[in-house]
């Protein structure tokens, strides 16, 4: 593969976090149908269905009466129409029909993935209940040791690199209490020189944006995101494998690679990012920080989208 190419992601349900269903589906808008493509285990143990079971079924066989309702009235099979993903995250009681036909009642977040030919994917994740507590402690950790005390980076509005390093040690300490796998990782914008150079410092500023809005739109609201300098962002992921993290650091190369936008004078503009990643559990936060950070460091200035596992 040449550097300035891509993979695109393999599109799984498997790869979640601890306890989460997970469902894939896809929008034909020839057939007119939203049909389920994947199901991983947790999801098909929660609704009562066996393996591979429900692959190829239209999205109505698991949605309860009132959802599967809106979809039916709602959504239209045309390309300049609403589509799936504008329509589902507007039911506000989403249900799902298990296999011996009562509903459950969930709480549930829908993302875009890639198009598939004319088709498009999303995912639905649906938490685990279980873990709900130990996300709460989280966010009242993250209040705690960070709203009040972060400093912001002027030119994006995240917390700078400064307090990602006061942070990180505070988290570490954290995890040791709950059992938590977290991924930390450092991302570069590539080429910023040269970018630095035709279209200075507010434009690589404006990439750097470009790049952070990205990750918000990528990873889920707990999940933290830094500026570090004026061409790279740290990023903090929380309980979620070393596995999950490489799907998920490979999908978002693959978007920001392919989202164009309107930037110096093209319509058609685009950057890569390389990206450096670990694992932060039991050991010292500061070592994780500058092992990402020297894995960036270290890449050629003409090196594009790659994916380093430092301390793998």
């Amino acid at each position: 593969m040449k550097t300035d190419e891509i993979e695109l992601p393999v599109v799984k349900a498997g790869e979640a976090r601890k306890g989460e269903g997970v469902l894939l589906v896809v929008q034909n808008n020839a057939d007119k149908s939203v049909l389920i493509t994947d199901m991983n285990d947790a999801l098909e143990t929660m609704l009562g269905y066996a393996p591979g079971e429900m692959q190829g079924r239209r999205i109505e066989s698991v949605l309860g009466t009132h959802a599967g309702q809106t979809i039916a009235d709602d959504l239209e099979y045309d390309d300049a129409a609403p589509d799936f993903g504008d329509i589902f995250p507007r039911i506000r009681d989403v249900r799902l029909r298990r296999r011996l036909g009562d509903e459950i009642k969930i709480n549930c977040t829908l993302s875009r993935l890639m198009s598939q030919g004319q088709n498009a994917v999303f995912q639905i994740v649906i938490p685990n209940e279980h873990e709900r507590l130990s996300n709460s402690k989280l966010r009242d950790f993250i209040s705690l040791n960070l709203e009040g005390r972060k400093e912001l980076d002027p030119a994006t509005g995240l917390p700078n690199h400064k307090t990602a390093k006061e942070f990180l040690p505070l988290l570490n300490n954290f995890l040791g209490e709950t059992k938590m796998d977290v991924v930390f990782a450092i991302l570069r914008i590539d080429r910023h020189q040269k970018s630095l150079t035709r279209y200075g410092r507010d434009g690589t500023n404006q990439l750097l944006i470009h790049a952070a809005n990205c990750c918000r739109s990528t990873f889920r609201a707990d999940d933290m995101v830094f500026a570090l300098s004026d061409h790279t962002l740290g990023v903090v992921l929380y309980d979620i494998s070393r596995e999950s993290a490489r799907v998920v650091f490979n999908r978002l190369r693959w978007k920001i690679r392919n989202h164009r936008i309107e930037f110096g004078g093209k319509s058609d503009f685009s950057i890569t990012t390389c990206i450096g990643f670990d694992m932060l559990v039991a050991e010292s936060a500061e070592e994780v920080f500058e092992r990402c950070e020297l894995a960036i460091m270290g890449l050629d200035a003409n090196e594009r989208n790659a994916l380093i596992e430092t301390g793998a």
